[in-house]
Parts: C-alpha cells; sequence; structure tokens
C-alpha cells in the first residue's frame, strides 16, 4: 500500500521535503513545505505504532534548519521520542529521496519492531544561516518609558512541596514565610515548581523519586509568586492528567507559568512580564530526563531544551512578541556539582549570542558558579529553595537572586543565601 501526506497545505518558493516512512510493506511519501510555526507541524501515525514529525522551519525569509523525529505510539504517555535529528543548510545530495538523511532505521524495543525512514530537500541548497547578532532594542517613546525607570525581577530555585515541606503546609506553616522579606519590593517574583500540584495521576514506574503536592499548596503560590517554571524533571512524574490539572489550578489561582503547557506551541511560548512599561519576555527549558513528557502538538507536557528551539525562542521574543528584554530560564547541569559544565556554558553562551539579557538556571540541587558573558550575568544554579531529604549543607544552600533591570539590560544583580532546616523550610543566612 502506497498513501500520499502533507503537512503543509502548500509548499514555498523555498522548496519542499520529501520524506518516505516505510513500516512492513507500507509505504507512505510525504511532501513538507517549509514553516514558521513549527510547534503546529502534526505528527504522522505510521501503523498505529509509530508517529513521524517532521518540521522544515522557515525564518526570515530562508530555511534555518529541518528536524525530523520518531515517536512510539504504543507506550504509557503516549508519543513518546524514539529519536531525533537536524539539519542545517546547505541541503545538499539532490532530491531524490534518500539524499538527505539516507535511510534510517528507528527500532522500538518495547515493540520488537522498526520502521524506515528516508528524505531529500527538493529545492535550493541554501546557505548555512549566519550566528544571530544580538538583536538590537526597539526603541520605545520617551513618555512610554524613561531611562532611569529599572525593574527588580526576583529568581529562585527548586521549590518542591510535596514531602517535608508539603507536611508542613499541611499543619499550617508556610514554607516561604521567613523568606519572602528576601523578594517584597521586587516587580515579578519567579521560581521552578519542582512537583506537579495535583490530587490526580499515578507515579511514574521507573523514577525513583516522584513529587505531587496536594493542591492545598496553591494559595502559597498566589500568595508569594508570580511565575513558575513548569520545565524541569518532576513537573510530569504523575502523567499528563494531572500535569494538565495543574495547569488549570493554576489559571485559576492567577499564578502564570512558562515552559510547559497543552500542547507544544504554548510550552514554547514567552511568558511576558510588563511592569514600568518594560515587556520583559521569560522562557524556560528543560533538559533533564525523562524526555518523553515534552509537550507535543496536540498534547500537554513541557518545552525541550532543544538548542535550535532554544536560540529561535529567544529571537522570537523579540521580532514575534515585542519583548524588550529576554530571560530563559534553564533546568540542567550536573546534580551535585558546584560548577557549571561545558555544556551549560556553551549554550549560555549561544543563548546571549542569540539576544538573552540573562541567564538563569536550576536542578543540580546545589549553586553553581556565576559568570558575565558580553557584560551579561550567567548564573548556572541557583540551587534549592525549599527542599527536603538532603543531609549535606550544600544541598540545603540555596540563593534568591534579584536582577534589577533596565530597558538595556541587568543594571546590577545581588544573591542572599538561605538555608534549609530537616524539613526543607528555608531561613535566611545569618549576616
Amino acid at each position: 500500500m502506497v498513501a500520499m501526506a502533507a503537512t503543509s497545505a502548500q509548499a514555498t518558493p523555498a522548496g519542499q521535503l520529501l520524506c518516505e516512512l516505510r513500516y512492513g510493506s507500507d509505504t507512505q511519501r510525504l511532501r513538507v513545505a517549509p514553516t514558521t510555526s513549527p510547534y503546529d507541524a502534526p505528527l504522522t501515525p505510521v501503523a498505529d505504532r509509530f508517529a513521524f514529525r517532521a518540521v522544515v522551519r522557515e525564518r526570515e525569509g530562508r530555511v534555518d534548519h529541518i528536524a525530523l523525529a520518531v515517536y512510539d505510539l504504543t507506550l504509557p504517555e503516549s508519543p513518546v521520542m524514539l529519536s531525533q535529528t537536524h539539519h542545517a543548510p546547505p541541503f545538499g545530495g539532490g532530491a531524490q529521496v534518500p539524499a538527505l538523511t539516507g535511510w534510517q532505521e528507528v527500532h522500538a524495543s518495547g515493540l520488537g519492531r522498526h520502521m524506515r525512514y528516508g528524505c531529500a530537500w527538493d529545492g535550493a541548497p541554501g546557505a548555512a544561516r549566519a550566528p544571530a547578532a544580538r538583536p538590537p532594542h526597539v526603541r520605545k517613546a520617551a513618555h512610554e518609558v524613561r531611562a532611569s525607570e529599572t525593574v527588580t525581577l526576583a529568581f529562585m530555585g527548586d521549590v518542591m512541596l510535596a514531602d517535608g515541606p508539603g507536611r508542613a503546609v499541611r499543619r499550617g506553616v508556610d514554607p516561604f514565610a521567613h523568606i519572602a522579606p528576601l523578594w517584597r519590593d521586587a516587580d515579578a517574583r519567579i521560581a521552578n515548581l519542582e512537583c506537579v500540584v495535583s490530587d490526580r495521576g499515578q507515579p511514574m514506574a521507573d523514577k525513583p523519586y516522584t513529587f505531587r503536592a496536594h493542591p492545598r499548596v496553591m494559595p502559597l503560590l498566589k500568595r508569594h509568586l508570580d511565575v513558575v517554571s513548569l520545565a524541569n524533571n518532576h513537573a510530569g512524574d504523575y502523567g499528563r492528567a494531572a500535569f494538565s490539572d495543574m495547569l488549570a489550578r493554576l489559571k485559576r489561582a492567577g499564578v502564570a507559568h512558562v515552559g510547559g503547557g497543552r500542547t507544544l506551541r504554548e510550552a514554547h511560548a514567552p511568558h511576558i512580564i510588563e511592569r514600568k512599561g518594560l515587556r520583559i519576555a521569560l522562557l524556560a527549558y528543560n533538559e533533564m530526563f525523562p524526555r518523553h513528557f515534552e509537550a507535543g502538538p496536540a498534547h500537554p507536557g513541557q518545552a525541550w531544551s532543544d538548542d535550535a528551539s532554544v536560540l529561535a525562542d529567544i529571537e522570537d521574543a523579540r521580532r514575534v512578541h515585542g519583548a524588550d528584554l529576554v530571560i530563559p530560564f534553564m533546568h540542567w547541569g550536573e546534580e551535585h556539582r558546584a560548577t557549571a559544565n561545558d555544556r551549560q556554558r556553551e549554550l549560555a553562551r549561544r543563548m546571549i549570542d542569540a539576544g538573552a539579557d540573562a541567564v538563569v538556571g536550576t536542578h543540580p540541587h546545589v549553586v553553581q558558579d556565576t559568570e558575565t558573558y558580553l557584560g551579561r550575568p550567567i548564573i548556572y544554579s541557583l540551587g534549592n529553595l525549599i527542599f527536603d531529604g538532603f543531609s549535606d549543607a550544600d544541598n540545603n544552600t540555596g540563593w534568591v537572586l534579584r536582577l534589577r533591570m533596565d530597558r538595556n539590560g541587568v543594571v546590577d544583580w545581588d544573591t542572599h543565601t538561605v538555608h534549609m532546616d530537616r524539613e526543607g523550610i528555608p531561613r535566611p543566612a545569618r549576616p
């Protein structure tokens, strides 16, 4: 059987991607046109066992990159990504399948089956896109924002409100109470929410630690935070039903979120903080396992730290969303390591080259080193803020970061150290 499909209604003059998907005796042929809306690109089912997704991303009149992914449709919490490849211009090899990719085989061990695919580029080879220069600020009129106006953002590390902190909340304890003065005068308060907040779902079977906080914590989040990042390796611990329930609860409570959503497009969308005439775009990404909780075109989840998407999102935050300032909030790095690794350093600098005004990170459960690149700060890890289960002092130490910004970037920044007790409740460090 041969089936014909297309992932876009009309090809652009730039060309199109031609792919063949083979499973057993079935072959599907796809023609994929360039798109400026990559997060809407659909999944193409292959015999109801696999799915294939091709994105030909067009930006500023040229094809920026081609991303190809294969998913398993038979596992719990499907679709689950099995493989992903990226191809950058120039796209050589000719227009005959599989000139661009060669024949690729993807095996799903749980199925005992495999599919095969190959693609070619039918169009101009194109030229490699030069690394993006830092996009210029769009100057506002003097009556819209004064040069002296500054905005202060308070960033906090990992907030886990299950287990010890959850039991404290059940007794009526506010785990933020002792440290709230550290951000009382901030214009916006942002934290990484390292748990799902729901009474639904089942724990993920193959994870050693899963965190689900009772919905009773929601008023505390509303009281102390303006934005929470959902881009971390525990937001999906209880499955998509619990995650979707949390999204609904956050919306009802009036707590904004970033780095997660009901679709891939929503998960990658910036949250715009508007204060004193400034538009600050906050983005968030996770690059810690499990990736299978990444959002899809039609299912909820989080934003994965896929380099090409991260860099494009930063540029689009200014170009499409009109942001004056852009800050990526990353979940990355090696646990318990006090210095950033090479991966963090490389990506952080690439993000600043793409237009980020600062980079802030979490995940390692310890604070990490900081640096300045092109005059812009990189704070690799804020450590834990509310978290129990650790015995070492460095795991029970975190930072509250304060960034003071004007329309040209970060004016200054500082960190305030907090220490957690055995129950995971933080207090400011003594002077």
